[in-house]
């Protein structure tokens, strides 16, 4: 059952029958309902020829003179059923389904208002309830419209008050209470099938805005799937290209800064002006730099494409701590800074990628150095902590808010303000320590106050723990 993709809850309803004032929705709604409605209305109409027949027994009992006559009356309305419950089982147009119906309603109030005309009485107040019944059910029972329903519910009740003014005829106070039984039943009837019909098509606008809301959201996750495709796509493209044109630009870059360290050593002879030999390593200072961009985005875009492989080992603390303190010594001594280390000599393995850890405390003690005002204060703490040990690099240089801390962990993202534009970087460093961080298990942990400096930490796997947990 599928509702109509035009319908909405704004689609008005007739006040006099209950049905759409739009014809098209009308129709489609009689088209979604019609299954439901047949299978409904054939039960009710073969219900209604067993219950008919079976109230012959009745007639053979109480009314034997006048038992073949009914008999032969409620022979034919069950006929006259059965024709209906078989045309209703046959295919055609949807529309084609409220003509049995209306023909079956009309049948029971014909064949009922026959069998009262014929009874004798006592048993003729029996049937005289069951017309009343028979009204009501009419308009409940069968799926039948309220315009439908309340024509085929008076011309029984005209044909019901023409045999008891000619046939049946009892007097005026009888003929008078009678009609009040039938006006009373033609009016819970007739609300109950109003309510019905309203309340059928209101459920029906509600499964057209369901639906309606539900193909929307699958054609919005559609194109959210689409764009992530593309988006993904795109992403591959960039990374494979950086890939590529970072490893094509190594290779000469390795060149230029060689040369550029043989002309600085004069290895093959004094070059004669000692400008040379200050332009050499100035190319080499360059060409370094220059390198150490272009290994940033290499290991960057691999971490971004998840081609990034680890290399994990059993590592000492001391020697990652002291190995990247030769690193970062040079700018150290150019910025008057010393670094002080606090961590104790008996600290337990790691485990981890060694190249990947020194990356990280490499770039944290760089930034630290560059924030650090002159001779400031820098330190590198390790110690045990959270299953693991944590490595912190803190300063005092001039700290971060919230806000630039998450632009500070963007690629190529840089804090306007923190340091002098000739020191300032490439906006790779912390980005990449992140990154590397959460290949060893967890992001960094900043903690930074403005005006008070900054501390970057990050943890790293016991080896024992993870040798036990293999």
């Amino acid at each position: 059952m599928t509702a109509a993709p035009h319908a909405s809850r704004s689609a008005p309803l007739r006040w006099y029958d209950s049905t759409f004032a739009d014809a098209v929705i009308e129709a489609d709604f009689q088209r979604s309902e019609i299954a439901g409605v047949l299978l409904y209305s054939r039960t009710a109409i073969g219900l209604a020829a067993i219950l008919f027949l079976s109230f012959g027994i009745t007639d053979w009992l109480f009314a034997p003179a006048q038992a073949p006559k009914l008999t032969f009356v409620r022979m034919v309305v069950v006929a006259v059923l059965l024709g209906c419950y078989l045309v209703m089982h046959m295919p055609g147009p949807a529309r084609r389904g409220q003509i049995p119906m209306l023909v079956a309603a009309l049948a029971i109030g014909t064949g009922f208002v026959a069998v009262v005309a014929l009874t004798p009485m006592p048993l003729r107040g029996l049937y005289l309830d069951c017309v009343i019944l028979v009204i009501m059910g009419i308009f409940v029972v069968l799926r039948l419209g309220v315009l439908q329903a309340v024509l085929i519910e008076v011309a029984v009740i005209a044909l019901f008050d023409l045999i008891c003014l000619t046939v049946i005829w009892s007097g005026m106070r009888d003929f008078v209470v009678l009609q009040l039984m039938l006006f009373a039943a033609f009016a819970i009837g007739l609300f109950c099938n109003y309510v019905s019909e309203r309340q059928r098509r209101m459920a029906y606008l509600g499964r057209a805005e369901a639906e309606h809301h539900a193909a929307s959201l699958q054609a919005a996750l559609r194109r959210t799937a689409e764009a992530q495709m593309h988006a993904e796509q795109a992403a591959r493209v960039k990374t494979d290209f950086v890939a590529h044109v970072s490893h094509e630009l190594r290779t000469p870059l390795n060149a230029v800064i060689g040369f550029g360290e043989v002309l600085e050593k004069q290895i093959f002879g004094p070059l004669g002006h000692p400008k040379y030999a200050e332009y050499a390593r100035d190319i080499r200072e360059s060409g370094q730099h220059l390198l150490s961009l272009i290994n940033d985005v290499l290991d960057l875009s691999k971490i971004e494409a998840g081609r990034m492989e680890l290399h994990r080992e059993a590592l000492s603390p001391q020697e990652l701590v002291r190995a990247s303190l030769v690193l970062v010594s040079g700018l150290a001594q150019a910025r008057g800074t010393a670094v002080r280390v606090e961590m104790s000599d008996d600290l337990p393995a790691v485990f981890g990628d060694a190249r990947a850890i020194k990356q990280m405390l490499v770039n944290l003690l760089s930034n630290a150095l560059k924030f650090a005002p002159p001779g400031g204060d820098v330190r590198i703490v390790a110690g045990s902590g959270s299953g693991g040990i944590m490595l912190a690099v803190s300063d005092d240089g001039p700290g971060m808010t919230p806000e630039q801390q998450e632009v500070a962990l963007t690629p190529f993202g840089q804090v306007s303000g923190m340091i002098a534009g000739s020191e300032r970087g490439t906006g790779l460093g912390l980005a990449l320590a992140n990154r590397l961080a959460e290949l060893h298990g967890a992001p960094l942990d900043i903690r930074s106050t403005p005006g008070r400096g900054t501390r970057v930490a990050f943890r790293l796997p016991l080896a024992a723990a993870v040798a036990a947990a293999q």
